[in-house]
């Protein structure tokens, strides 16, 4: 599995941004060895952005960034998004379709017309659209995105996530018919519990800004001295068990991370939490298997 980092640039944690100078050699390496960035067309479309990413020698997963204009009550020009893909297709990995927010006929159109002006964009099937549109993309596509699950509940993506995996996505063996990446996706039941080829996360950075980090082999934890948490048992690092903490703690020490400069500083948990969905990511890879679940329990 791959987990594309979202939002590298736009957050300005980049090699010539403010904050990569002030990192450790070993933070840096984490950082570094971050190579699925993902970026939205709609904050990375001024020039300035393509010029540094073209300058580091990066390349990104292009998401269209309707949901965001959307949600600023702008619009996106699907001509000019198509010519931006073709300008700059040596920092593209790969570019998704331009979404009509809450129309699935409108993103199929898109679609269509974005493959007329000369790109092939991943589709995009959101939740709860009609399924018919998602039986067309698997007979015509490779690689296909699953998006609006952001704002549903993890019981409620079970159940659905359930019922297209089991019918449409998997064959008879619980291995995946085709590539499918999970936009926004980043609870780990989730991501474990199906054969996703690639999911996106901007987690690292709102839990380092909440004062958090993800550790790999055992999940987020609190770590700021300035967190609400700190003074309440069980929840921050400082306030759990000593031989809990000692042993996070040690971890943290083993991989080359100082927990200390995590508590006083945003930036090391940035840099931290990026290394650690790229190790998280080779551990779901380690560990993946096929999707079985009780036909029953879809109905």
């Amino acid at each position: 599995m791959k987990i594309y980092i979202a939002g590298l640039y736009t957050s300005n944690f980049h090699k010539t941004g403010n904050y990569y100078a002030k990192l450790t050699d070993q933070e840096k390496a984490g950082h570094d060895g971050c190579i699925d960035r993902l970026e939205s067309y709609h904050y990375i479309g001024k020039q300035s952005y393509v010029d540094r990413i073209r300058e580091q020698g990066d390349k990104v997963f292009l998401d269209s960034g309707a949901f965001s204009a959307f949600t600023l009550g702008k619009e996106i020009d699907l001509p000019a998004y198509c010519d931006y893909i073709h300008r700059n297709a040596d920092i593209i990995d790969m570019a998704s379709v331009l979404d009509g927010i809450g129309d699935p006929q409108r993103t199929y159109e898109n679609q269509c017309e974005m493959e007329r002006l000369g790109t092939r964009p991943l589709p995009c099937f959101h939740y709860g659209e009609d399924e018919r549109y998602l039986e067309y993309y698997i007979a015509n596509y490779e690689y296909i995105t699953i998006g609006g699950m952001v704002p549903i509940s993890t019981p409620q993506l079970i159940l659905w996530l359930d019922r297209i995996w089991a019918k449409y996505l998997t064959d008879g063996s619980g291995r995946a018919r085709l590539k499918v990446h999970g936009f926004g996706l980043t609870s780990v039941p989730l991501m474990t519990r199906y054969p996703w080829y690639s999911v996106d996360s901007s987690s690292w950075i709102q839990l380092a800004a909440h004062g958090n980090i993800f550790i790999p082999k055992f999940g987020q934890f609190a770590i700021s001295a300035r967190s609400p948490n700190v003074k309440v048992e069980g929840q921050h690092v400082d306030t759990l068990p000593p031989v809990v903490r000692a042993r996070l703690e040690q971890e943290l020490i083993d991989e080359g991370y100082e927990p200390d400069r995590m508590r006083d500083l945003n930036y090391p948990r940035w840099a931290y939490n990026v290394y650690a969905y790229g190790e998280l990511a080779r551990m779901m890879t380690a560990l993946e298997k096929p999707f079985q679940i009780n036909q029953e329990e879809l109905f």
